[in-house]
């Protein structure tokens, strides 16, 4: 008998992998590779090792060394979508702009030994967090007889430790927050789109810092539902999405603004040189 181990993956990587294609096809470009080619949304490795990890906290517990080795493999595997195989997409985007330019412009002399390399390998955030949400939901799913115990602990009340601790992020989140952007406020003004970007952070935190604090109160005073842990885990876990596609979108600008630059240095040095030839 094959192992669930084995055959859940298998199945959260199909089902990526369908749906994949068929939002390819309802974009018009339908084409067989989209039912094994990796790139695009959602992201098959994703739903695969998040399925596995999934799969194995359900079974094995949070203290399983398994479960330990999965979740790793599972935090790998994502950040590299999201980072080297994406940046290797991206400069497979640029050769092939690059390649296909001096090709027009005559300036290469054996345009067909150079085979157009595949730009769609890596993935967006947005479609890292998507197949590690299809991941969890297939685990999930097959799993549905050990979701008791999680299901009990959830719609419990905290202690009072977790209620303290809860305090505690959502000072770090909200207080932080104000305090890092008062510091860094002029920094941060040179980059008008990264001081938009810091300013819906910003917003966003000191609403999860009340949430987390309206949560605590609730639990202190053991109203229920809304003292259980569900919502304070709900709202970390928010935080955590909205966080990750946020300090991306402020990585991406950065280099952006960065690129920006070199280009304008290079079109200044230009420009000094042909006035020098001038004089």
């Amino acid at each position: 008998m094959i192992t669930p181990y084995l055959y859940v993956p298998i199945i959260a990587w199909l089902l990526a992998q369908i749906i994949k294609t068929t939002i390819e096809v309802i974009k018009g470009d339908a084409d067989v590779k989209y039912l094994y080619a990796s790139g695009g949304m959602p992201s098959a490795h994703s739903a695969v090792v998040v399925s596995l990890a999934g799969y194995t906290f359900y079974h094995q517990g949070a203290n399983s060394p398994l479960f330990g080795v999965t979740a790793i493999i599972a935090g790998i595997v994502m950040y590299d979508s999201f980072g080297v195989r994406r940046s290797s997409g991206e400069q497979a985007k640029t050769l092939n702009k690059l390649i296909g330019e001096m090709a027009r412009n005559g300036n290469l002399r054996k345009p067909d030994d150079f085979e157009k390399l595949r730009e769609v390998l890596g993935h967006q955030p947005l479609e890292v967090i998507v197949g590690a949400m299809l991941g969890a939901l297939v685990a999930t799913l097959f799993s549905l007889d050990e979701l008791s115990p999680i299901i009990n602990w959830l719609t419990s009340l905290p202690s009072r430790n977790e209620i303290y601790g809860l305090f505690i992020i959502a000072a770090f989140i909200g207080i932080g927050t104000i305090a890092y952007f008062i510091l860094a406020r002029k920094k941060l003004k040179k980059n008008k789109k990264v001081y938009e970007l810091f300013k819906y952070i910003l917003l966003v935190n000191i609403i999860i810092g009340l949430g987390l604090v309206f949560s605590s109160v609730v639990a202190l005073e053991s109203i229920a539902p809304y003292g259980q842990r569900w919502l304070s885990v709900f709202i970390l876990t928010a935080w955590l999405i909205f966080m990750l596609i946020a300090i991306w979108r402020w990585v991406s600008l950065q280099r952006v603004e960065n690129f920006e630059d070199v280009i304008i240095e290079e079109r200044k040095k230009n420009w000094l040189k042909k006035a020098g030839k001038k004089k």
